[in-house]
Order: structure tokens, then C-alpha cells, then sequence
């Protein structure tokens, strides 16, 4: 069995999804737990709200640049408590079930645009935006979110993390 563009892009969003929403469940009993959205790891860094709003956005466009379809439009101003993280979290994943492998395996190769910033984008093949793009930013913000919850003193480690990436393969 191969490791397909579908494993990369899909499974490993699906996975991350579920990650972000299990240490958010653990976070949002802690006796700090309503400053946690403002929280930043450095003062020139984006707070938690930020790091939830972009990994959840991130991943429906890897949804739907890889199947053809058009991303939901996702709003910030949704995206800054525990309950509307957990909301964005499920409707995301929603959008990730619905994913057909087969659709998702014959767009590799096609071209989509992607943006950069403000007044900046670029084309990549679906392949090379999933591996060179899309995949890095949902663990980079992923990981930035378990820094700053850990940062603020919410007792969560590398199991809490993971399981949801390997729990289906233990035996």
C-alpha cells in the first residue's frame, strides 16, 4: 500500500483537527482558562484565537483545493473562546469527512492559487501546495497553540498531542 496525497493531505488534517481539539478540551478546565485566548508566546506573536482561526481555515482550503471545490468563508471574529473553538473544530472536520479520496488523488497535479498576505499569491500544483504549504501551516500552528497553552500552565504533553495521530495505529 502507497502513501497517497489523500494520507498527506486528508488524514494528517483530520488527525490534526482532532489533536487541537483535544488539547483545547483540556485547557478550557483550568482555573485561567478565560485569559488563555489572548495568550501569546511572544509579544510579536499571534494569540491562541489566531492560531485556531488559521489552522481551522487552513484546513477546509486544503479540502477544497485538493477536491475542486470552493472554501468556506471563515471568520475571525467567531474564533475566541473555548465553545466557538470547539464549534469551528466539528464544522471543520465535517468538511474533511466529506473528502473523496479518488477526487483528491486526481488533483495532485492540478494548478491552484494560493494566498500569501495581503496582495500576494502564488500557483502550486495541489501536491506541492498540500506538502510545501498546507501540511507545515496546520503544524505549525498546531504546535504554536500547545506552546502557549503549556506556556500559561495547562498540564498537557506529548501524549496528549499525538494519541490522536497514532491512536489508531496501536494494537
Amino acid at each position: 500500500m502507497s502513501y497517497t496525497l489523500y494520507d498527506a493531505a486528508i488524514l494528517h488534517t483530520k488527525e490534526a483537527l482532532q489533536s487541537l481539539s483535544a488539547i483545547l478540551k483540556k485547557a478550557e478546565s483550568h482555573p485561567n482558562a478565560s485569559s488563555f485566548p489572548e495568550a501569546k508566546l511572544a509579544p510579536d506573536m499571534l494569540d491562541l484565537n489566531f492560531q485556531v482561526f488559521f489552522l481551522t481555515d487552513t484546513a477546509q482550503k486544503i479540502v477544497a483545493r485538493t477536491t475542486g471545490v470552493e472554501p468556506l468563508t471563515l471568520s475571525r471574529d467567531d474564533c475566541t473562546n473555548f465553545e466557538q473553538y470547539q464549534a469551528r473544530i466539528a464544522k471543520v472536520l465535517e468538511v474533511v469527512e466529506k473528502a473523496d479520496k479518488a477526487t483528491v488523488e486526481k488533483r495532485a497535479a492540478e494548478v491552484v492559487t494560493i494566498g500569501l498576505g495581503p496582495g500576494k499569491s502564488a500557483d502550486m500544483k495541489c501536491r506541492d501546495y498540500v506538502q510545501g504549504y498546507g501540511i507545515p501551516n496546520i503544524f505549525f500552528h498546531l504546535t504554536t497553540a500547545y506552546a502557549i497553552l503549556r506556556k500559561e500552565g495547562v498540564e498537557i504533553g506529548k501524549q496528549d498531542y499525538i494519541t490522536p495521530f497514532m491512536g489508531q495505529y496501536l494494537q
